[in-house]
């Protein structure tokens, strides 16, 4: 048995004007066929499938894995080429009698809507009908018809934090290599929950709703189960959350959908996502001097193509006389510079952020002490989706406390950049986190209160202030709830029917 492993990974915020480029997939991972090593940080579902191949004995025809911290839609001539590459590399393995993708789902180049649609069109016309293509995504992704018509079998990583990507990637395999070996290929159902927002799996009920989709899973003649949350900053046409069942027998897979997605609807309120105003959570830090806190700044996540610049959480809190503040990893290359200029223990007048876009609000002017440098924030796993490194860092010592300063967009994984800088992580009463929630796999154990602290950055909260024009209504939380809906489609190169 002989299987093609290739990949191309990004999340795309459509709101975002500065475009992915070459040198963000470089910076985040590129790993050509022939590369002897592949990051299982960086790369986790890749090397899940990779292993799992190797244990089970299968000849593999090694392709591009690519990854770039997400960011504005996809340059075109390099998405292109990246495509163009893993297509190549398909070519020169084949005959394969199983293609397994490590994808995204959210990926948007300037002019292509649905690259991932695109790439599984792309495997099948060369592969043809008879051979099995799986892809693993990232439960953002924008499920789209083409998608689900072209590959056989779609399955997502359940937890969010992102914890599971390996063992999702070993399922895919385990699951695709039975498809190959047997000939039949389970039928997709899926059920469109008409809403789309943010849904931590770390605790109820979220967590209840994973263990539901491991049961529905171990039914007898269920192949798998996945929640496609969408990528609410993704403005496209096929948004939305939807659960999406593989079975073998349509009426399993129906019932299967039929439950999944009205325990879903019942639950998302209580769910997701939401979030504080900066003076709002500025003040509840104010008011209660005894409590420790973690401020997750979602909005400007760079995680979800944010610039992690904005002011907006730390000015409120330096307005309302906050201190014991630690901060990170706010992106502004300048005051990285200038820190590096004047060396450890300098001095000098610091202009924090607000530089990037129009999101970030204004510079926050401050004196500071260069208290501590490093060329990166050292760690090799980050507890979560593993991301490429930070580069290099500086703690700005202020009289409210420390800000960790990096040349580059990335999201605050795990308190290795405080420590990395010589700033222990839990001297600080207030930290505020360049994060979402993939900061909350290596922070478990802090015993801080987290408070969710939105702004109107690249990542609002507030969906009804994005100018959305693709999305296809009615779709909550900008309407009531409409009814659920549950369609059918044959992978493979069929044809979809619903209802």
């Amino acid at each position: 048995m002989k299987i093609f492993v290739g990949g191309i990974r990004t999340e795309t915020n459509t709101f975002v004007s500065r475009k992915t480029s070459k040198a963000d997939f470089r910076d985040g991972g590129i790993c050509p066929a022939h590369a002897p090593v592949v990051d299982p940080g960086l790369h986790p579902g890749y090397v899940g499938i990779m292993q799992a191949a190797c244990d089970a004995g299968c000849e593999i025809g090694r392709g591009i894995v690519a990854y770039a911290v997400p960011g504005g839609p996809v340059e075109q001539p390099v998405y292109e080429a990246l495509k163009a590459e893993l297509l190549e590399d398909l070519r020169r393995a084949l005959p394969v009698d199983l293609v397994l993708l490590d994808l995204h789902g959210a990926m948007v180049a300037e002019e292509t809507l649905d690259c991932e649609g695109e790439i599984l069109k792309n495997v099948r016309n060369i592969v043809g009908p008879d051979v099995v293509i799986g892809a693993l995504l990232d439960p953002h992704a924008v499920l789209t018809r083409e998608m689900l018509t072209e590959a056989d079998l779609l399955h997502a990583y359940k937890e969010y934090p992102h914890i599971d990507v390996m063992t999702r990637g070993i399922e895919l395999f385990d699951a695709s290599l039975a498809m190959a070996k047997n000939g039949h290929r389970p039928s997709a159902t899926i059920a469109d929950c008409g809403l789309i927002g943010g849904f931590p799996t770390v605790a109820q009920p979220m967590a209840g709703f994973v263990e539901w989709m491991k049961r529905a899973e171990s039914r007898p003649g269920v192949v798998s189960v996945s929640l496609i949350q969408s990528f609410p900053w993704c403005d496209h046409p096929e948004a939305g959350a939807k659960l999406l069942v593989y079975a073998d027998e349509p009426d399993t897979g129906r019932e299967i959908a039929e439950e999944g997605g009205e325990r879903f609807r019942a639950l998302f309120e209580a769910a997701v996502m939401t979030a504080l105003e900066p003076y709002e959570a500025a003040c509840i830090v104010r008011d209660n001097p005894g409590q420790r806190y973690i401020i997750a700044d979602v909005s400007d996540n760079p995680g979800g193509g944010a610039s992690g610049d904005a002011t907006h959480v730390l000015r409120a809190l330096v307005e309302q006389g906050v201190d014991g503040i630690g901060l990170g990893i706010l992106n502004d290359p300048g005051t990285l510079e200038l820190a590096h200029r004047l060396g450890l223990g300098g001095e000098g007048e610091f202009a924090l952020g607000g530089k990037e876009t129009s999101f970030s609000g204004a510079p926050l002017a401050v004196l500071g002490r260069v208290a501590g440098l490093a060329d990166d924030d050292g760690v090799d796993a980050r507890g979560s989706v593993g991301g490429p490194s930070s580069g290099p860092l500086a703690l700005i010592e202020t009289s409210f406390g420390g800000v960790v300063v990096g040349r580059e967009r990335r999201q605050a994984l795990s308190p290795s950049f405080f420590t990395a800088v010589g700033a222990d992580p839990q001297a600080f009463r207030c930290i505020v986190l360049k994060s979402s929630a993939h900061f909350r796999a290596a922070f478990a154990d802090f015993e801080n209160t987290i408070l969710e602290v939105g702004s109107p950055t690249a990542m609002n909260t507030n969906l009804d202030e994005m100018p959305f024009e693709r999305i296809l209504r009615p779709l909550w939380p900008f309407d009531p709830l409409p009814p659920l809906k549950i369609w059918a489609i044959q992978g493979g190169a069929g044809e979809a029917e619903g209802d």
